[in-house]
């Protein structure tokens, strides 16, 4: 056999792989909107499995595959609603609420340890630690969540970074006010204002959240 021949065969072998990896795609498309429409899966992770007993496909190949049916608009994935009725309601909702409980347990382990760790090595770190959160980062983080209810209005990064800009910005501002009042800027007061200022916009933001969606409906609820 001729090279020639040689690598005519192999390119109708590989053109013939491809035409057959192509079908497959096609029909395991076809099968998850054949179970979408059949089986009317709540998740993702439901619509996969629901398809893997009807395919051979690997999970992975799956969600490669249900990702690119999003992508092009041929399947729509939604996310979750959420019914709240009361402030209790959205409190009480983990996946609308963890960011406020994990703000207010922040600055009050943050206070605890800065009130009352040892100063003692190792476990003064523990202040330090805490105490830089305190100052650095959780005013300005109860600040953007106020300003800034919705989670789709920009991603993790950009909160962090901007937590941490806007407490560079309001200690100092917290520092000039208390400086005009009989506490002055002592150790105490300094850190009663800053915890005090935090749980006060924490509360305020989460207060926000909770009107826009009763406001809104249900479907506000997606991205808080």
């Amino acid at each position: 056999m001729s090279p020639y021949s040689t690598l005519i065969n192999c390119v109708i072998q590989w053109a013939d792989s491809l035409r057959t990896q192509r079908d497959i795609a096609f029909s395991s498309r076809e099968r998850v909107g054949t179970v979408v429409k059949s089986r009317h899966p709540n998740t993702v992770g439901e619509l996969v499995r629901l398809a893997m007993a009807e395919t051979a496909l690997r999970e992975e190949d799956l969600v490669a595959i249900v990702k690119e049916m999003v992508a092009d608009g041929s399947l729509v994935v939604e996310g979750p609603t959420y019914e709240v009725e009361s402030s209790w309601d959205y409190l009480l909702t983990p996946t609308l609420s963890m960011w406020f409980w994990t703000a207010m347990s922040a600055t009050f382990l943050a206070v605890a340890a800065v009130l009352f760790t040892p100063d003692v090595f190792p476990l003064v770190t523990i202040r330090w630690l805490l105490g830089s959160i305190l100052v650095l980062f959780l005013p300005g983080y109860a600040l953007m969540q106020l300003l800034f209810p919705k989670a789709s209005e920009m991603d993790s990064l950009e909160r962090f970074a901007l937590g941490i800009g806007l407490s560079l910005a309001l200690v100092p501002l917290i520092g000039l006010v208390l400086n005009y009042t009989p506490w002055g800027i002592r150790f105490i007061p300094v850190t009663t204002a800053i915890s005090a200022f935090t749980i006060i916009f924490v509360m305020a933001a989460a207060a926000r959240k909770y009107l826009y969606i009763r406001e809104q409906g249900p479907k506000a609820g997606r991205g808080y």
